[in-house]
């Protein structure tokens, strides 16, 4: 449905990836199910982030909770909140909201959700939290809310291959 956005992205033109993406939510947001839309709204993030503009990532990001949290993919989705702390990361405002959010990425995805990012949120997370208490250490930790990304589609479906080893779906670890 995306694969234009989804081949830009993937030659690395984020700017072209984001148009695409937000002309499909202009052109198909009422033909999409609830979950659809969800992804749409983090391919946009997704896109947003790697091209610089976290204003307008933080914007995509912003309507998810306030207009999907009932669809019960969006709290404790692990790439929802690594984007949202990579957000305010890159703005430089609310340490606080980026260092919560980098935590709920970690809890609930495991440390591999943070592959291919700055490794200093990742190690500033392990410092900062308790490893489980069933293993002792964040190695090997797979997250409690993986699951959450069993529905990615295109590019953020591949890039959550690459970045935790092995395709969606994902069990639930509660």
């Amino acid at each position: 449905m995306f694969e234009d956005a989804d081949e830009h992205m993937n030659a690395g033109r984020f700017g072209d990836a984001l148009a695409a993406y937000q002309s499909a939510w202009s052109r198909l947001q009422k033909d999409l199910n609830e979950t659809q839309q969800v992804w749409l709204l983090l391919s946009i993030a997704n896109a947003a982030v790697r091209l610089g503009d976290y204003e307008e990532a933080l914007s995509a990001l912003s309507v998810l909770p306030e207009c999907y949290a009932g669809s019960g993919i969006v709290v404790g989705n692990p790439l929802f909140h690594l984007l949202v702390g990579l957000s305010y990361h890159g703005l430089n405002e609310n340490p606080d909201e980026a260092t919560d959010n980098f935590a709920r990425a970690l809890i609930c995805g495991g440390p591999e959700i943070f592959s291919g990012e700055d490794a200093t949120h990742l190690k500033r997370m392990t410092e900062v939290l308790r490893p489980p208490s069933e293993l002792g250490t964040w190695t090997g930790y797979e997250g409690c809310c993986r699951d959450l990304l069993n529905e990615a589609t295109g590019y953020l479906r591949d890039l959550l291959t690459e970045r935790i080893g092995s395709p969606p779906p994902y069990a639930s670890h509660e």
